[in-house]
């Protein structure tokens, strides 16, 4: 029983585990990758073309515009150089690249795709593409502007613009081609902030590098939602880098660098510790930013399996309208004769539960306190009731927690003839959920949210009363129906902001038990022991996108957290003047979690 995540390290093992198993129980599971960029993904290719003079290496890294392997070598694959046989993983990024169609050295994106057409390259539906560019179009853009006569520069934004449409269409283009040719998933990787690079800083071109950038990934990011649609068979998911840089800028302590502003390599001299620089030179980052880059791309390859702890959410609320519904009908089920008359009852109950890792659903432990005040009235045949209740859970599940807060009323009736005994109750409930937290890949980022729920139920029990030597038995029977809605709700955040739609966890469960009640001092006691088993579970899958992104809604199925359940229970009662006092015990003993509950109820004829 394993958390699913432990901090930035295992959430790297996850991208690697995730690439090479290909199970049913997770969709996002890729079995090759194909690159298209520049230098940010490069892996060697200018260094090679350019008979290993380009970059300088060192000090830079083999070829690689960085100290170390770029983020593209650390998505679990292991992808060979442009020249490299096209059937497997395949980098074809070059340092310098364009987004456009140039043929001349170093290629553009277009032409890369074209050449890897061209040597028989194709696409299928298990495939992992990486596309990233538009950094060099800006640049070289840029560096034109500065040249013009001072005349000419008025208006930078609309000199630039033509450029940043340009390569906008250049994207649109290669996404849509790769996905027209039956890509499983594209990974497109929007800019960073450019006007905090080194390179830009301080210069007088910061804010229009910074407005180049901003307005490339707008345009970017709209292009892709549109497109989407129009390629249902291909998921394209949108890495927004942009998302994180000024939190990255503001804190760079929390991402474990000392400085985020300066570049490591000046031209002439190395700085002594470049893992502590997100920038080897005047933009590319170093292998530590490199890390942090793939790290953060788990949260956006794999929002399907990592937003799996939400399943928690729904069946949480579910429980608690089970044992709402439990605690009605077990009202009306005692051995002890009733009495016409009015009562008020007060009781309340701490519970605490394990439920075991189910697939990517992590190990999770939850744990409630609550009250409920309840009013029956009737005669020595027939009984009313009323239960209003209040209940407060905190629920950890490996990076996700929240907080359920809910409040229900519930109405019970039962009739007794001789030592036969039938009862039903139904109820809703109001649900907020608080406090919703789900760390991200990068450890160091959480992802927070709230929603809302409503749920119902009623339930059906019967059974019988005889003595065996002083011990009085009851087997009874049961069926309980439950329903939680839970509203859909977007995480906040600057990692992938995961959005949840509405769900319903709903199923019809049996269950058979039997009861021994005796007197002992003046003091009663019981106990009881059955299984509960589930007759449907017409539960909703857990649907996730990410907000404001072209991916997809992906679907995932979990199994219901206790399956069948061995259900025990044991307490004491006696009078304490007018008033009557149960302390009593139930645990729910499931094939995949155990649950505790412990309570006390003083009830006071009226």
């Amino acid at each position: 029983m394993n958390r699913y995540l432990r901090g930035a390290a295992l959430a790297a093992l996850t991208l690697a585990a995730s690439c090479a198993l290909a199970t049913a129980a997770s969709a996002q599971s890729y079995g090759r990758l194909v690159v298209l960029g520049d230098s940010l993904s490069d892996n060697g290719n200018l260094y090679l073309a350019s008979g290993r003079t380009q970059p300088p290496s060192p000090p830079y890294f083999q070829g690689r515009f960085s100290t170390g392997p770029v983020f593209t070598e650390q998505l679990g694959f292991l992808a060979a150089n442009f020249n490299g046989p096209v059937t497997g993983s395949i980098n074809l990024a070059y340092g310098g690249s364009r987004t456009d169609n140039t043929v001349a050295f170093p290629p553009g994106m277009r032409q890369q795709l074209s050449t890897y057409v061209g040597r028989g390259g194709v696409f299928g539906p298990n495939d992992l593409v990486s596309v990233l560019g538009g950094a060099n179009n800006i640049f070289q853009s840029i560096g034109l502007f500065a040249t013009l006569p001072p005349a000419s520069q008025a208006n930078p934004t609309g000199f630039i613009t033509p450029t940043l449409n340009a390569a906008v269409a250049d994207m649109n283009f290669i996404v849509g081609d790769i996905a027209s040719r039956g890509a499983g998933t594209i990974l497109v990787t929007n800019l960073p902030r450019l006007g905090i690079t080194p390179q830009f800083r301080t210069s007088p071109a910061a804010a229009l590098a910074d407005y180049a950038g901003s307005t490339f990934n707008s345009g970017l990011q709209a292009s892709l939602v549109a497109l989407a649609p129009t390629r249902p068979n291909t998921n394209i998911i949108l890495f927004d880098l942009a998302k994180v840089s000024d939190t990255l800028a503001a804190n760079p302590a929390r991402f474990g660098f000392s400085n985020v502003t300066d570049a490591c390599f000046t031209g002439v001299s190395v700085c002594a510790n470049p893992d502590s620089y997100l920038y080897f030179d005047g933009v590319h980052p170093t292998a530590a930013g490199h890390r942090l880059l793939a790290t953060l791309s788990a949260d956006y390859l794999y929002y399907g399996d990592r937003s799996a702890e939400a399943t928690l959410q729904g069946e949480t609320a579910y429980r608690h309208r089970e044992d709402a519904l439990d605690a009605a009908s077990a009202r009306l089920s005692g051995q002890e004769a009733w009495e016409a008359g009015t009562s008020l009852s007060v009781g309340g109950l701490y519970d605490a539960s394990g439920f075991d890792q189910r697939g990517f659903v992590s190990q999770a432990k939850a744990e409630s306190y609550g009250a409920q005040m309840m009013l029956e009235s009737g005669t020595e045949t027939m009984r009313f009731g009323m239960a209003g209740s209040y209940r407060n859970a905190e629920v950890e599940a490996g990076p996700a927690s929240f907080e359920l807060q809910t409040l229900a009323l519930d109405l019970y009736a039962g009739i007794r003839s001789g030592q036969t005994f039938f009862n039903v109750a139904a109820g809703v409930a109001n649900e907020d959920f608080n406090d919703i937290e789900r760390v991200s890949s990068l450890s160091v980022l959480t992802q927070t949210g709230s929603t809302q729920g409503f749920s119902h139920g009623a339930r059906a029990q019967a059974g019988l009363w005889f003595d065996a030597g002083g011990i009085a038995i009851s087997p009874r029977v049961a069926v309980t129906y439950a329903n939680s809605d839970i509203d859909g709700y977007v995480e906040q955040g600057v990692a992938a902001s995961y959005e949840y739609r509405d769900r319903q966890v709903k199923g019809v469960t049996a269950e058979a038990v039997l009861r021994a009640e005796a007197n002992m001092g003046g003091f009663g006691v019981f106990a009881e022991g059955g299984y509960r088993d589930s007759l449907d579970d017409s539960s909703d899958a857990v649907r996730v996108g990410i907000a404001g992104n072209p991916a997809q809604v992906l679907s995932r199925d979990y199994d219901e957290p206790f399956g069948g359940s061995v259900l025990a229970a044991a307490g004491v009662s006696g009078d304490l003047g007018p008033v009557t006092v149960e302390i009593g015990y139930r645990g729910r003993f499931g094939d995949k979690a155990d649950s505790h509950t412990g309570g006390i109820t003083l009830t006071l004829p009226l």
